[in-house]
């Protein structure tokens, strides 16, 4: 599904001082693949993750998303290809605060072109999938950590992506909270959902079939494979 050969990233290239962050960077994930990239801050894995989201570019290299080049689409394909095939969850969960959690969920359908009829009973279907179905109209204000990363997620999920990119998901959550966001990424995986996460969190990344480690820009050749 997706396939990264050579990648470089280097910000400021064209000043006195360009800041290079990752250097010959090849990584494939396939259908169904679960997998952690761990690494000390400023390793780089937030920018790999951006790389891969479609997010940002590369400096060099090539991205292929189902052997499609990812530097010869256009704008509209790429916000597209984000839109239908790419989910994401982030440690500070973004969600819109004076938005209720049925209204977050809803929103990325009207991206995706999903017909308005159509758009509720899909939100409060995935809302109910993670455990949220009495939490509807509740802003996140109204939540607690683990309910906001659970909104997040359905909104993730809401439009069926092939992969679900994941960066520090329990960052912010105390340890029952993390826990329950782990059990419901491996029941997502079992469904089908790809999962590449970055975490620096040891005990979240064993929950992944396989971990990359990635230093100094640099990621590691070795996978581990989890049992």
């Amino acid at each position: 599904m997706i396939e990264l050969s050579h990648i470089y990233k280097t910000y400021g290239e064209d000043t006195e001082e360009p800041t290079p962050v990752l250097f010959d960077i090849s990584l494939s994930v396939h259908e169904g693949d679960y997998a952690a990239i761990m690494g000390p801050s400023g390793s780089g894995k937030s920018t790999l993750m951006n790389i891969i989201g479609c997010l940002d570019v590369p400096s060099e290299g090539t991205y292929l998303f189902d052997g499609n080049d990812i530097s010869k689409m256009s704008d509209n394909a790429l916000a597209e290809l984000r839109a239908e095939k790419i989910g994401f969850v982030f440690q500070s969960f973004e969600l819109l605060p004076e938005e209720s959690a049925l209204s977050n969920v809803i929103l990325p359908m009207s991206f995706a072109g999903v017909p308005r009829g159509e758009r509720e009973e899909r939100a409060v279907a995935a809302l109910e999938s993670v455990g949220l179905g009495d939490r509807l109209n509740h802003k996140p204000s109204q939540l607690s950590g683990g309910q906001k990363q659970r909104v997040a997620i359905a909104r993730a999920m809401i439009n069926k992506p092939r992969i679900l990119l994941a960066d520090e998901p329990t960052g912010a959550l105390d340890q029952k909270s993390g826990a329950e966001i782990m059990e419901l990424f491996s029941k997502l995986n079992s469904e089908g959902t790809a999962i590449l996460m970055i975490t620096h969190d040891p005990n979240i990344a064993k929950h992944a079939r396989s971990i990359y480690h990635i230093i100094d820009g640099k990621l590691g050749e070795g996978i581990y494979e989890n049992n």
